[in-house]
């Protein structure tokens, strides 16, 4: 796999103000009231209903929090989070023209690529500004490929060409649509796609990272009682789950998975692993069937949850 990938615009929501971060955290899952400088939290948006309104990484640079997430979710979300400020010091503002993302496989990589010290790259929960060519662009800690990449904020309009050229061949221009080559990697590394693994009709237990995006111990939210009683009971009657196929030629999502004739899954997200000659995919899959091991059916391929 290359080391970087050149990925285009994403969305980039800019939060600001004193009460930039009581705003932010007032919708969302993850504790962010004392977000701090350099800090970057995985966190989802929530609707009045607890809902996955959003989803993606909560970040703080300087007297600004941003919120990072996949392509074309700014139209609603800017909207959501305006409707809620009605006396505080914030001010929301959809800014995803203004970068571009790169996906790195490592510190070491995105080092490379900018041709910077190692100790400019962020580490886990962690995010970090620096001048390229005279503009300001962030460096990340993103899991989408794995639990070391790093995604990078360049400024549109940066010129390109030395960072392709310190990458040499190692790097690949790729889009958010197709994830052309690193699609694997993101299954392998269990990071959901909006509007393709999950959207707002989904809870945010369903997709099975509570302990990266959710906390438990901060004060009210919107949709917070939805997401705390079910905590309480602590059921969800379906989850997001890796999904092995016994065939490297992948089924085209949506797909029905089926135990005994009965519909017990659906296949959101897949991809070929050739090298090993099966397809892992992301699914949802009823609570009586996913427990790692369980074999389920696709047609006449067999499906094993890992």
């Amino acid at each position: 796999m290359p080391r970087g990938f050149h990925l285009g615009k994403g969305t980039v929501i800019r939060f600001q103000g004193a009460d930039r971060c009581k705003v932010f955290n007032n919708l969302c899952t993850q504790d962010l009231r004392k977000l701090a400088d350099g800090q970057a939290l995985e966190t989802f948006v929530t609707d009045v209903k607890g809902r996955t309104f959003g989803h993606g990484i909560a970040m703080s640079i300087g007297q600004e929090a941003f919120l990072v997430s996949v392509p074309e979710q700014a139209s609603k979300l800017v909207p959501h989070f305006d409707r809620y400020i009605i006396r505080e010091d914030a001010m929301v503002t959809d800014v995803s023209d203004a970068y571009e993302y790169w996906l790195f496989q490592n510190r070491s990589s995105a080092a490379q690529a900018f041709s910077i010290d190692d100790s400019i790259v962020p580490h886990k929960g962690s995010a970090k500004s620096f001048i390229l060519d005279g503009q300001q662009a962030v460096l990340m800690q993103a899991p989408w490929i794995g639990p070391e990449s790093i995604l990078a904020l360049v400024p549109t309009g940066q010129n390109d060409e030395g960072i392709v050229e310190r990458l040499g061949n190692e790097w690949i221009k790729s889009d958010m649509t197709h994830r052309t080559a690193w699609e694997l990697a993101r299954i392998q590394a269990f990071w959901p796609w909006y509007g393709i693994d999950m959207d707002d009709r989904h809870l945010p237990q369903e997709l099975a990272r509570d302990g990266q995006a959710i906390s438990f111990n901060k004060g009210c939210y919107l949709g917070q009682e939805t997401i705390a009683r079910l905590d309480m009971l602590g059921k969800v009657q379906k989850k997001l789950v890796t999904v092995r196929f016994d065939s490297n030629l992948c089924p085209n999502p949506p797909m029905v998975l089926q135990s005994e004739g009965k519909e017990v899954g659906t296949v959101c997200s897949v991809a070929s692993d050739s090298a090993a000659g099966h397809c892992l995919a992301l699914a949802y899959v009823k609570r009586s069937h996913f427990a790692s091991g369980t074999i389920l059916s696709l047609g006449e391929t067999t499906a094993t949850v890992c």
